[in-house]
C-alpha cells in the first residue's frame, strides 16, 4: 500500500522534506526513470520515499 498527496510546486515540497532528512527513492524501470527523485511524466511528475518503517509514501503535481 502507498499513501500519497497531491502537491503544487513539488519540487519546492521535495526540497523542504530533504531539508528535513528525508531521502527520495530513485528508480530506473526503463520508461520510468527517476532523475533526483523525480520522475517526469510530463503532464504530472511524482516522488517516492520511505519512513523507518519501510512504509512507501508518494508525492504527485498534475501539470
Amino acid at each position: 500500500m502507498v499513501l500519497g498527496w497531491t502537491v503544487s510546486g513539488i519540487e519546492a515540497v521535495m526540497a523542504d522534506l530533504r531539508g528535513r532528512g528525508v531521502v527520495f527513492e530513485d528508480y530506473d524501470f526503463g520508461e520510468m526513470k527517476t532523475v533526483d527523485g523525480l520522475a517526469d511524466f510530463g503532464t504530472a511528475k511524482a516522488a517516492w520515499f520511505k519512513d523507518s518503517e519501510g512504509n512507501t509514501y508518494e508525492l504527485s503535481e498534475v501539470l
